[in-house]
């Protein structure tokens, strides 16, 4: 009865780690689903506007160089702008016209000081500023070239074209479009049909806009009293769509999120049916936050998912009674070892370390066999495929039978490699549970291949220093702590040491930047490192400073190399017009040295050279002067 208890629990904690896994997935799934449907919504909402792109390329090919050459000529101080400004109406206005029953909202005219030449949406008001008041317009004087996105004018708000013009070759200006609200969602139903919306943050509309009648076309949008909303955009729905767009936010913390200003898809059951809303973030043409997008659409996949997950959930909990049934009439029946074995994902067999009673399906597909007959029959013991190597387990460890050995050892010395007989090499982490008083053991290995790639590698991260690619302190450190220990083990081995660093480095900063500063540390890096012995170890002590640990050298030796490198560097181009220099200290390695007074000694001649002037290399007994 007591073992029938222990299978109890075991079948409930494989009902715990089922439901954890198939929670897991479930969340997995629609995490899918949303990023699916969030891509969809901000692909259907850029792709709506290749025809608004359309209208304003072609009217930029056939009008950008009579635009140029009107605002080229206006800067000249014998030119009249009025005239211009009266032939630019003429000539364009029916243009505008019939481009605004495609929706356009402005197409206004800024000469090269960022000032209004012309509005045809507001012909009286013009000459103001705009570079003042709009980041778009600062950003074009500077760029000179096209801009798109939201912004908030003084007068209209919405999508902004901005083209730049030129007159042989010389920046006159530019002129800009401006498509409100109401036409986007326009073109989004007309293209995908279902119901869209755009709200904007208040304070981006309160930051510029003056005209009053502009700031009445606005509504603030429901719960989220931060934002509003186009009222004839919202109006293509219906009255009552500001009603429905306000029940689908008033869940809490709903619009405390849309403060993130991130983009995110969100589930909301109401009137009986299950809808995604997509919320994307929309930025302004200077990069700040501007409002959303809003994508309604009734989505029941969600639905659907967790209904499988509660009916997966269900019939789990059932298979699992009914095995607990079966063992409660038969529980050392052989069935339900074979049941468990091959629910496993991990490789899991029954031995006593020699033989192989029982394998689950797991074990058959990875080694490749039919049947357990036909493993053992060509391998005999599966320790017959462990590869010796050293930090894993072997055939026999210290005249002990692997098994034995592992009983004995904590689960991180429990790692063996396999060769699947085709070159590839595999890791696993082997766990051990005692299946009976007759010797037998259940052993599963668990595939870690992968996380011991991912362990070697964050080590080899960890040793190097990322802004020049040399070996960093801590690297150092260790290495001089084993060439210390070299020298007290074989007694006369000649190690050297040798620290240097930039003359004036912090002037090189303030001169040119932290970024030149690290693209000469950088070139330094690769330049040294390209002029030194394979023996040699070459790592970045920290900031400025460089530090060398030569095998095979005495103080003499290292004093050449360092006087050599000194002159390399004084005679390299590293992209600053007064060029670089570096101070030497060198030394050799004592037996009674402590990695503490090396660096001391080292640092004590490196300082030597600092105080007589820079750019030369003080040695434990000479001094090289590079002047």
């Amino acid at each position: 009865m007591k073992d029938i208890h222990k299978y109890g629990l075991l079948l409930l904690s494989i009902f715990l780690v089922g439901v954890g896994l198939f929670h897991q997935e479930k969340v997995h799934q629609i995490r899918v689903i949303k990023q699916e449907v969030l891509k969809d919504a901000q692909k259907r909402f850029f792709s709506s506007q290749s025809a608004f792109d359309k209208l304003s390329q072609n009217f930029y090919n056939d009008y950008n160089d009579y635009l140029a050459r009107v605002l080229h000529a206006v800067q000249s101080p014998r030119e009249s702008s009025q005239p211009w400004r009266e032939e630019l109406l003429d000539r364009l206005f029916p243009v505008y016209r019939s481009v605004t029953l495609f929706g356009l909202n402005q197409f206004q005219i800024i000469d090269r000081s960022g000032r209004s030449f012309l509005r045809f949406h507001y012909r009286e008001h013009y000459g103001d500023d705009l570079s003042a008041l709009r980041p778009s317009v600062r950003m074009e004087l500077e760029s000179k070239r096209f801009l798109k996105g939201f912004e908030s004018g003084r007068f209209v708000d919405g999508l902004r074209y901005i083209y730049p013009l030129f007159y042989d070759g010389e920046f006159v200006g530019s002129y800009e479009w401006v498509w409100n609200h109401e036409t986007l969602i326009r073109e989004l139903r007309r293209i995908y049909g279902g119901r869209y919306a755009i709200v904007v943050l208040d304070r981006e509309m309160d930051r510029l806009i003056l005209d009053p009648e502009l700031t009445r076309q606005y509504a603030i949008f429901g719960p989220c009293r931060e934002y509003r909303y186009h009222r004839n955009a919202f109006r293509l729905y219906g009255p009552a769509f500001p009603t429905f767009m306000g029940r689908l936010f008033e869940k809490r913390g709903l619009c405390a999120r849309l403060e993130w200003h991130e983009s995110f898809v969100v589930r909301r059951q109401m009137d009986g049916n299950d809808y995604l809303v997509r919320v994307v973030a929309l930025h302004t043409i200077a990069g700040t936050p501007y409002g959303f997008f809003i994508d309604v659409e009734v989505d029941e996949r969600i639905a659907g998912i967790e209904h499988l997950f509660y009916v997966e959930t269900a019939l789990l909990l059932l298979v699992l009674l009914l095995i607990y049934l079966l063992l409660w009439r038969s529980y050392r029946d052989r069935i339900f070892v074979r049941t468990l074995l091959d629910s496993q994902r991990d490789i899991v067999i029954l031995t006593n370390g020699r033989r192989i009673s029982d394998a689950n399906r797991t074990f058959l597909e990875f080694f490749k066999v039919a049947t357990l007959e036909e493993f053992v029959e060509r391998y005999e013991c599966i320790c017959n495929l462990f590869i010796e190597a050293e930090g894993f387990v072997g055939k026999t460890v210290e005249g002990v039978n692997w098994l034995e050995w592992m009983k004995r050892q904590g689960p991180e010395s429990r790692v063996i490699m396999f060769d699947r007989q085709r070159g590839e090499e595999r890791t696993f982490m082997v766990s051990l549970n005692r299946f009976d008083n007759t010797g037998l053991y259940v052993v599963a290995f668990r595939d870690i291949t992968e996380l011991e790639r991912e362990k070697r590698h964050f080590k080899i991260e960890s040793m190097m220093d990322h802004l020049t690619g040399l070996y960093n302190k801590r690297s150092f450190e260790h290495y001089l702590q084993d060439r210390l220990k070299d020298i007290r083990r074989f007694g006369q081995r000649r190690i050297a040491l040798v620290m240097f660093d930039i003359d004036y480095f912090k002037v090189i900063n303030d001169s040119y930047g932290h970024q030149r500063g690290d693209e000469v540390l950088q070139r330094l890096a690769k330049l040294v490192r390209n002029h030194m012995r394979q023996s040699d170890f070459l790592a970045r002590w920290g900031g400025e400073e460089f530090i060398i640990v030569m095998d095979g050298a005495d103080a003499r030796a290292a004093c050449r190399k360092a006087e050599a490198l000194r002159r390399l560097i004084a005679e390299s181009e590293f992209g600053i017009p007064e060029g670089l220099s570096c101070s030497f200290g060198a030394t050799q390695l004592q037996a009674e040295d402590t990695p503490e007074s090396a660096l001391e000694r080292v640092d004590r001649l490196l300082y030597r050279a600092k105080e007589a002037g820079r750019n030369r290399v003080v040695c434990d007994e000479n001094e090289v002067d590079s002047r």
